[in-house]
């Protein structure tokens, strides 16, 4: 199921000339406007370029009309590891699903990690290279640290829990390998992939009742990172401008995306962890959770929001917010060519360097 490609109609493939068209306005509008910035806009041209790029992609274009131009994630995962001259390792999950694996699978740690892009989006290719940055700066530091990477089925071809059911089923593998600890084990996800994060953590202290309970035998994860996590699906981003130019994403997105991964399934808590009480929190297996925000996307209200819920039910919550960085900041400016290391970035590794074993 991970595998499908999604079809469209002729009318949605007619479409694509039309939507161009709007693109091309907006990125030549963007080189106009971009050389006078403010602090709500991105930091270098390049960036404000391709955040307009992005911006109008996500408006204009559905789902599946992004997913049938775009690569799925596993292409992604191959292509990296063909570009970088290693191995592929990959394996199926069960339910449609498959896991990556990047840097050497017998170290120490093991990072899960869960990509966004509103469960709708596959993986980009800034995905892999922060994975590496990440594995080669945590070794620098006296840290080893594997990354295993999901490739899970997009909506609307599947919709809640099928992504949550693969997400655990991911967390089962790597607990079921050899020697594997869960105090070794750490969950990491940016947007929606932070809402997987969550809905693990949730499914881990809270069985749901369609997904087999995973067992840890007492023991907590190491910790969790959530880049910008979407934890409350609404229709609607409030309490931030978005005409500033500083983000990747609009509120445009906000009902097409949520819609298509809930599909008829109702919202609770592991689809809107924002929406938990307190106690929700108080069983979640983990050592700690580190949440990261950009300064300038439009989720920002939410997330801090949701800091300031689970920090009423669970102490150790730190959150962190990137001066000047958009959604994902950490994954998508490398995605757009920035090489230069985001402030969200830093933190998710310093913090990681002082949770591995």
């Amino acid at each position: 199921m991970a595998l499908t490609k999604a079809k469209l109609s002729l009318a949605e493939k007619l479409d694509f000339l039309p939507a161009l068209a709007t693109i091309v306005v907006a990125a030549c509008y963007s080189l106009l406007t971009g050389l006078w910035r403010t602090e709500r806009q991105a930091k270098t041209l390049l960036l404000h370029f391709g955040y307009a790029i992005f911006r109008q992609a996500t408006r204009r274009l559905s789902p599946a009309q992004m997913q049938y131009v775009l690569p799925p994630s596993n292409k992604i995962y191959e292509q990296y590891v063909r570009k970088a001259g290693l191995r592929p390792e990959s394996v199926e999950l069960g339910y449609g699903a498959l896991g990556h694996w990047i840097g050497d699978r017998d170290a120490t740690n093991v990072l899960i990690w869960f990509h966004g892009g509103g469960f709708g989006l596959p993986a980009n290719m800034g995905y892999f290279k922060f994975y590496a940055q990440l594995i080669h700066d945590l070794e620098r530091a006296g840290k080893r640290v594997a990354v295993f990477s999901l490739t899970y089925t997009l909506a609307p071809q599947a919709t809640y829990p099928t992504q949550l059911r693969q997400a655990v089923a991911a967390v089962r593998y790597i607990l079921a390998q050899p020697n594997r600890d869960p105090s070794s084990v750490f969950l990491g996800g940016d947007s929606a992939g932070g809402n997987l994060v969550g809905g693990v953590l949730s499914h881990a202290a809270h069985p749901h009742p369609q997904i087999e309970p995973l067992a840890l035998g007492g023991v907590q994860f190491g910790g969790a990172a959530m880049i910008a996590p979407w934890t409350l699906l609404d229709t609607e981003f409030p309490g931030q401008d978005i005409d500033h130019g500083g983000d990747i994403i609009t509120t445009a997105v906000a009902a097409p995306w949520s819609t298509a991964y809930l599909g008829t399934a109702k919202r609770d808590y592991y689809t809107d962890l924002s929406t938990a009480p307190a106690e929700w929190f108080q069983a979640f297996p983990v050592r700690a959770v580190l949440i990261t925000g950009g300064e300038n996307e439009i989720l920002l209200p939410i997330i801090r929001d949701f800091a300031e819920k689970i920090q009423a039910g669970f102490t150790d919550v730190e959150l962190f917010v990137g001066h000047r960085e958009c959604h994902v900041a950490p994954i998508y400016n490398l995605y757009l060519g920035d090489k230069s290391e985001t402030e969200q970035g830093k933190k998710v590794k310093s913090w990681l360097t002082e949770l591995a074993v």
